[in-house]
């Protein structure tokens, strides 16, 4: 009779120690889990954190007459139209300085304005595209913000159509339709504004290794 009553209550016994065995399991990997998670959080903020040191550590080497605010703004408007573009952060900052040398309001004598140098009529053809309005675009060019979002996205454009970066950089300054021209009457490109880019990108990296 007592074996009887012992067997019932001994698989209770191990049904209820298994059960709150695999409790506890899930438990700590529930825990484990939300910790990773909140390792990899942790982990991309401080990338985060640390790209945009490194921004902010160029531009204050390379511009002038800019407020911490203003750096700051710089740096988030680089950081994210980079992104949104697929574009290294330093090479938008090399064409920046090949093109204005980081002076905000600077504008050409083929009126192309601001840091990344963009000519209204560009401005204005982009414009549905990044839902901006025509004018606000055309017009708004030595706002920085303006100009990063509309020159990225131009520059992403011409990597797209022409299928790699040196072209593209060849096509955002002499314009596509020159360099298609170039390109059908078998014209040599000698690809010197991709050069000055790309030395100009190698110089901001020297900055941020205190190289330069």
């Amino acid at each position: 009779m007592l074996i009887r009553i012992s067997i019932p209550l001994l698989l209770t016994t191990l049904t209820c120690s298994i059960f709150l065995y695999n409790l506890s399991f899930i438990s700590l990997a529930t825990a484990n889990e939300e910790s990773y998670n909140k390792s990899i959080a942790k982990l991309t903020s401080k990338l985060k954190a640390g790209l945009g040191y490194e921004v902010i550590k160029v531009l204050k080497k390379r511009t002038k007459g800019f407020s911490r605010l203003e750096l700051t703004k710089a740096a988030n408007a680089i950081i994210r139209y980079s992104k949104e573009n697929d574009h290294d952060p330093f090479l938008l900052m090399a064409v920046i300085d090949i093109e204005s040398n980081f002076r905000r309001a600077v504008v050409s004598d083929k009126g192309a304005v601001g840091l990344m140098q963009i000519r209204p009529f560009v401005a204005r053809g982009l414009a549905q595209e990044l839902n901006i309005h025509p004018d606000i675009a055309a017009n708004g060019l030595r706002d920085m913000e303006t100009n990063l979002r509309i020159g990225s996205y131009y520059l992403a454009k011409m990597k797209k159509r022409f299928g790699n970066l040196t072209l593209a950089l060849e096509a955002y300054n002499l314009g596509p339709t020159r360099l298609n021209m170039f390109i059908r009457d078998g014209v040599k490109l000698k690809k010197n504004y991709a050069k000055r880019v790309l030395r100009s990108k190698k110089k901001m990296l020297m900055i941020v290794q205190n190289q330069a």
